[in-house]
């Protein structure tokens, strides 16, 4: 039920401005109150916040272009965007219009994360005053809305995804009288959500999709063409909202990991998937999990168990008196959408505890649209707030003495049951803002190499953990674009295509002037080998930590920073010998670069590009290179192109095909394509080099193109 007359106006706003001020109280209970401060960046130094700082940190001095939110500098030629790098367009927009006035460092995230609570506070005290003007309803209904734990895990990591005030705001919406300004108000929101992120702009559609329902089909409070231009404004609006914030580039952005990252059937009710931050949790059925943890709490719990059983027991009598009340029209659309994005949450594995109970299969044409919404365990959201609602307003329906003692129950409860998991997070909070803190590289040498580098180029070019924070820092304090972004979805194939390329060049000694090399530790045994290959002018050493390698910098006389190449051959390779590449084989030793561990007869090349060197002595000889390989060609991916190179010559050009013939793998090599001292490196680059955890096979998360068994070589 409505509350019809919920005061004068000014009543309604302190009211809900008291709310927001007890929201930002909540904050800097939950949360260390130091992050405020923008000049603090510290806290921000380790995983996903780092990258979400350090993309606004290169968007802030790059010129302005269109779209608004394009990134040139971070991933260079792969054309990333904000949007990518989850820095919230929508205040790195803003604060970029400021910037010529802003100190160095600036983070807004703090601000944004205390604003998000005053939010939630705000719109829960709105959302509630529909329903009832009791003081003590609002304050503990507030505080329940408030300490949110989902709310809180999401402040750890994925800062953008901590607004679930627009959730809260959209449900307020659903429930508030159709006024005429209502419909801009909705619109607002939904042209506003995309420029902060696109999971709760599909939750915000949805809400807004069964409030068309409502007005539109069942209560036909519209005409048709009223619904249409409702729903193609809203639409418009947010196309455009995406397009300026730059959502719309080549990126890949169905991945792998529907079902993976859902959320388990137990996570309502039980807290499942955020290890020893509770000490009730339980093992999930898989780690990405983490992301369908959607606990309501026991004190929740308590509550939804009273209001089912008084529902039930209210429903028997009615029943007895020979009528049912199931006149709950406006709630219907939004419970019918409820029940979607449940099903969303669970996603097609449906699993408990630590089981999966079974798995739903979903055809391959369809796969891909279900990989957008990989984390799908966030899509409870909407309707884990609903659920508090529900509990809310069934409480309400008791006497006033009644529900303010149980709503102090209840909020005890939820307190005593959630502590541990608060402990944690402040804890972890607090040593994040007093221990960590980006890295100062400050060796004369880098700002001497940026006069004459423009660029900096990661080899391979494969971060893991939080390698990214190291090679962006760097590239963000001397004004270096980078080559390699660690970004929330990756660019297509053909954007990477250039960054490829010049990556299998470097492996075959042909280095671009414009940029400086770090070689990453996986490349380190390659770079030994591929020295060799280098002209005599190149610097090669270590400066702060990073491998580096420098064209042409011995010629430039800027001082005793690098070194020479250090010459010597590629491991000997005998014409006529078979060599075996699994993990008890003799051919580990060419394996040069692009390949995973070796395996039981056999290794896997890994990464869009691989390479073979050894050195051949086989006179004045035409070579023929038998190789014994095959493709990964899953059904989701059943096309694989592969070219081979030697020492940048296309060699050849195999294209494989699930179902078909395999092409031959004998490539035919001419003394005129060898070099004078028979080091020889061949170079494998992949079109679709994929995952099995992207083909829906496994969690193994190594991008696969060809299986390599063994390598002959002999005379043509």
């Amino acid at each position: 039920m409505i509350v019809s007359n919920q005061g004068s106006g000014s009543a309604l706003c302190r009211r809900a401005l008291l709310a927001a001020l007890a929201g930002v109280i909540v904050f800097t209970l939950l949360l260390d109150p130091s992050i405020i401060n923008p000049l603090n960046d510290g806290w921000l130094a380790n995983g996903d916040p780092a990258a979400s700082y350090l993309g606004w940190l290169f968007f802030r001095h790059e010129p302005w272009s269109l779209p608004l939110g394009l990134l040139h500098t971070l991933g260079m030629e792969q054309g990333s965007s904000i949007v990518y790098s989850d820095s919230i367009p929508l205040l790195a927009i803003f604060f970029k219009l400021l910037r010529a006035w802003l100190p160095a460092p600036f983070q807004y995230d703090g601000l944004w994360l205390c604003a998000c609570y005053a939010l939630q506070g705000y719109f829960a005290c709105r959302l509630l005053m529909l329903f009832t003007e009791r003081r003590s309803a609002l304050i503990f209904g507030v505080l329940l809305f408030l300490f949110s734990p989902i709310m809180l895990l999401r402040a750890q990591g994925h800062l953008a995804l901590s607004a679930h005030w627009i959730i809260v705001a959209v449900l307020y919406l659903y429930y508030a009288p159709p006024e005429r300004r209502r419909t801009l108000h909705w619109l607002l929101l939904l042209w506003l959500t995309p420029m902060i992120h696109a999971y709760l702009m599909f939750m915000a559609y949805a809400i807004w999709g069964a409030y068309l329902v409502r007005y539109g089909v069942l209560d036909r409070r519209w005409s048709v063409t009223q619904l249409v231009v409702r729903l193609a404004m809203s639409v418009a609006g947010s196309l455009a909202a995406m397009w300026l914030a730059g959502y719309f580039l080549k990126m890949e952005v169905s991945t792998g990991g529907f079902g993976y990252y859902s959320m388990n059937m137990l996570a309502p009710f039980w807290p499942v998937g955020v290890g020893p931050t509770m000490p009730r949790s339980i093992v999930a059925a898989t780690s990405g999990q983490y992301e369908g943890f959607n606990y309501l709490g026991l004190g929740i719990l308590l509550a939804l168990l009273f209001v089912a059983l008084r529902s039930l027991a209210g429903l028997r009598r009615h029943r007895q008196h020979g009528a049912t009340h199931f006149h709950k029209a406006p709630d219907l659309p939004l419970i019918a959408v409820a029940a979607a994005l449940s099903l969303l949450a669970i996603s097609n594995e449906v699993t408990w505890g630590s089981h999966v109970l079974f798995v739903v299969p979903i055809p391959g044409r369809v796969q891909p649209a279900f990989n957008i919404f990989r984390a799908s365990g966030r899509m409870f959201w909407p309707v884990y707030y609903l659920l508090i609602l529900v509990a809310i307003r069934g409480l309400l329906r008791l006497s006033k003495p009644i529900c303010t003692r149980l709503l102090v129950v209840v909020f005890l409860v939820q307190m005593a049951d959630l502590f541990s998991f608060f402990h944690t997070i402040n804890v972890a909070s607090t040593v994040n803002a007093q221990r960590y803190h980006f890295p100062v590289y400050s060796s004369p040498f880098w700002a001497l190499a940026r006069t004459r580098y423009a660029n900096l180029y990661v080899v391979p070019g494969q971060y893991t953990a939080d390698d990214n924070i190291a090679y962006e820092s760097l590239a963000n304090a001397y004004g270096f674009s980078i080559d390699t972004v660690y970004a929330a979805r990756l660019p297509s194939a053909s954007l990477q295509e250039q960054r490829t390329r010049r990556h299998e060049q470097f492996f075959e000694g042909a280095l671009d002037p414009r940029g400086l090399y770090l070689i990453q530790p996986s490349a380190y045994a390659t770079l030994a080998s591929v020295q060799q290959l280098f002209p005599p002018s190149t610097g090669v050493g270590d400066i702060d930590g990073f491998t580096v390698v420098a064209p042409q910098w011995l010629a430039l006389n800027r001082g005793n920073y690098l070194h020479g190449p250090q010459i010597h051959d590629f491991p000997p390779a005998i014409v006529g010998q078979t060599y075996r590449f699994g993990k008890n084989g003799d051919g580990q030793a060419f394996l040069f670069g692009g390949w995973s561990t070796p395996g039981d007869g056999a290794t896997w090349s890994e990464g869009a590009s691989a390479e073979l060197a050894m050195h051949v002595v086989a006179g004045v000889e035409d070579l023929k290179i038998v190789l014994d390989a095959e493709p990964y060609l899953p059904q989701t991916f059943p096309q694989l192109g592969v070219y081979v190179r030697i020492h940048g010559n296309l060699l050849a050009h195999w294209q494989f095909e699930r179902g078909k013939p395999v092409p031959s793998t004998t490539l035919l090599v001419p003394r005129s394509l060898r070099k004078t001292d028979d080091n020889l490196v061949l170079s494998f680059s992949f079109d679709q080099a994929r995952s099995p955890l992207e083909s829906g096979e496994s969690v193994d998360p190594r991008k696969l193109a060809l299986l390599l068994h063994s390598v002959l070589i002999q005379p043509k």
